[in-house]
């Protein structure tokens, strides 16, 4: 008697409406051919795509192109040519610099320019790097790298 009495009792029903989400994507860029210094302003191109979810990085242009409003990260790492020429590069997003590296030591050894940025981005944002001066070193252990994600959907 107490099982069937249970098993009358039925509950409730929720309903929940749920948002759309836009799937924003993210990507991991890695160059493994040299970029000589071909003068000023080049913007770095990627030869390797570990991951490119939502098809959101186009690697000839080398430029991350947002899909969706919102809050995200980006991180570079590029290993300067062992030339006595110093490296500079700048993470644009459209054509504004927000963040820049720098590596020289005065000498021809191999050093790392890094930086990161947390950007509020926009349907069609473009986020690239620059080369602004200087040569970028590439090989098969993929110590050249742009990667980005979505922290956070507006």
């Amino acid at each position: 008697p107490h099982m069937r009495a249970h098993a009358m009792t039925r509950a409730p029903l929720l309903l929940l409406t749920l948002a759309p989400v836009v799937s924003a994507g993210c990507y991991d860029a890695q160059r493994v051919s040299v970029r000589a210094p071909a003068g000023s302003y080049m913007p770095v191109s990627f030869d390797l795509l570990q991951s490119n979810l939502g098809g959101v990085f186009d690697m000839p242009s080398g430029r991350f192109s947002c899909p969706a409003p919102g809050t995200y990260v980006f991180f570079f790492h590029m290993l300067k040519l062992a030339i006595s020429v110093p490296l500079y590069v700048n993470l644009m997003r459209n054509d504004e610099v927000m963040v820049s590296a720098y590596a020289n030591d005065g000498a021809p050894d191999h050093e790392t320019a890094s930086n990161h940025a947390v950007l509020q981005l926009y349907h069609g944002d473009q986020v690239w790097l620059r080369l602004h001066r200087g040569a970028i070193y590439g090989s098969s252990w993929k110590y050249s790298t742009f990667s980005g994600f979505l922290l956070y959907q507006d």
